[in-house]
């Protein structure tokens, strides 16, 4: 398995997965082309930044199926479920590789090409970056992917949301000592998407991406910190967090399609940069498909392993891009109508689901259009549709309510119990014969 940005990009672009921009752009046009591009189904690879040495990597997961190239599997869904359930103790290694620069005093935004990503942002943010600080009181290194907002020079803001450094920044808050951190850029998407996880009290998340490697994760000393950060990273800041530079943050547009703002956060002062030569900076727009597909995936592998164990008839779990996880699709094979209703309503259950519709096996969940024709041929209204409020959903949902309520749907768009005739399918003909037609047609 690869063990790193540069590997990674090597595998997937001899596979033919790497879109190279090999013309010079400008840092404030390329969200927009990202936005254009990500959806052409390839990582992005800029090589000509204008005013920066380095290049930028976005969409790096443009599909689910690239995780079957990266774990080198047909189920992904399966060894991710098994792999992170396993803890494999980082490798020590000498340093090695990486050019060190002082930042204080100096503008980051000079060096590196941090990107404004939507109309109304505050500022640039970094959206890739790993935070990692130790836990005074056990020495354990709590990990986690935090926005951060440029705030001038040497300054980034930091949005801690969630443990484990939510935790740790709390215990320096009550030490009165101030907080190091270490903030790692640019690794492979199986150690990024280690880093998202929730682990459990006293796990390094570095383990975790271990276990889902099979290897243990290379790591080396922060020369300033002494935290144990990736050796395969591409850019290593160090610095501290200070409380007296907290300021209001944001807006950003987030995943969800929106801005969001915090009243007050604290800010990282940046001292030390280290980064290897020939610099590859990972760039990630928060409503792209590369979001979607770390958030989808992981929530797929789980779901899938509980839902087909209770509901063997289902063939196959489909999350509507674009609906950071909260639209779902499910084929099944005829069932009982209860059974569907039941499968419906455990669906539901999970917070981060809002919408689900379930179709029949003949029905292509990849194609709206497919989706809908089931919806409106298949379904009726009164029986068909089951609304249920009051449930916990995504704190990102724009319709939530205190507490996470909201109001959530699932449709019956099978054909089971009802009287509907079979579907019409177009003659196949031969398909060698269609085949030497359309490829010698003008324009195709």
């Amino acid at each position: 398995m690869v063990t790193s940005l540069k590997e990674y990009l090597d595998l997937v672009g001899s596979k033919n997965w790497v879109l190279t921009i090999r013309e010079k752009v400008y840092l404030e046009d390329i969200p927009a082309l990202i936005e254009k591009l990500s959806w052409e189904g390839k990582i992005l690879l800029f090589e000509d930044i204008e005013g920066y040495d380095c290049k930028l990597a976005a969409n790096l997961v443009p599909s689910h199926d690239i995780f079957k190239l990266l774990f080198e599997t047909e189920n992904p869904y399966e060894y991710f479920i098994k792999g992170v359930q396993q803890r494999v103790k980082q490798i020590h290694v000498a340093v090695e590789g990486f050019k060190h620069m002082e930042v204080s005093g100096k503008n980051l935004l000079d060096v590196i090409p941090i990107l404004k990503h939507y109309e109304k942002d505050s500022a640039p943010f970094i959206t890739t970056g790993i935070i990692s600080s130790v836990d005074p009181d056990s020495g354990i290194v709590g990990r986690g992917i935090h926005r951060m907002e440029y705030r001038g020079e040497n300054l980034l803001g930091v949005t801690l949301l969630n443990p484990p450094l939510t935790t740790i920044h709390d215990k320096y808050l009550s030490s009165g000592k101030r907080m190091p951190v270490a903030i790692t850029i640019g690794v492979d998407p199986a150690l990024f998407i280690s880093m998202a996880l929730k682990a459990p009290s006293g796990t390094d998340k570095l383990e975790i991406a271990g276990g889902l490697k099979g290897k243990g994760i290379q790591v080396w000393q922060s020369p300033q910190s002494n935290i144990e950060v990736p050796a395969s990273c591409e850019l290593l800041l160090e610095g501290y967090i200070d409380e007296s530079r907290s300021k209001k943050d944001g807006p950003l547009g987030e995943i969800s399609g929106y801005y969001l703002s915090l009243e007050k956060t604290p800010t990282i002062v940046v001292q030390h940069m280290y980064y290897k030569e020939n610099l590859i900076y990972h760039a990630l727009l928060p409503t792209s498909p590369e979001s979607d597909r770390y958030l989808t995936f992981v929530s797929r592998a789980h779901l899938e392993e509980s839902a087909k164990a209770l509901y063997p008839f289902i063939v196959n779990l489909t999350f509507v891009p674009k609906t950071f996880g909260s639209s779902l699709v499910v084929n099944v094979r005829t069932s009982e109508k209860f059974k569907i209703r039941n499968l419906i309503l455990f669906l539901l259950s999970f917070p981060m689901i809002k919408k689900v519709v379930i179709v029949d096996d003949d029905v292509n969940p990849d194609d709206p259009y497919d989706v809908e024709w089931a919806i409106i041929t298949r379904c009726r209204a009164d029986e068909d549709f089951i609304i249920v409020n009051k449930l916990q959903g995504q704190p990102i949902d724009p319709t939530v309510e205190d507490g996470y309520g909201i109001t959530k749907v699932g449709i019956n768009a099978t054909i089971q119990g009802k009287m509907i005739q079979e579907r019409a399918k177009v003659m196949k003909g031969n398909e060698k014969r269609i085949e030497v037609v359309l490829s010698k047609i003008d324009g195709r």
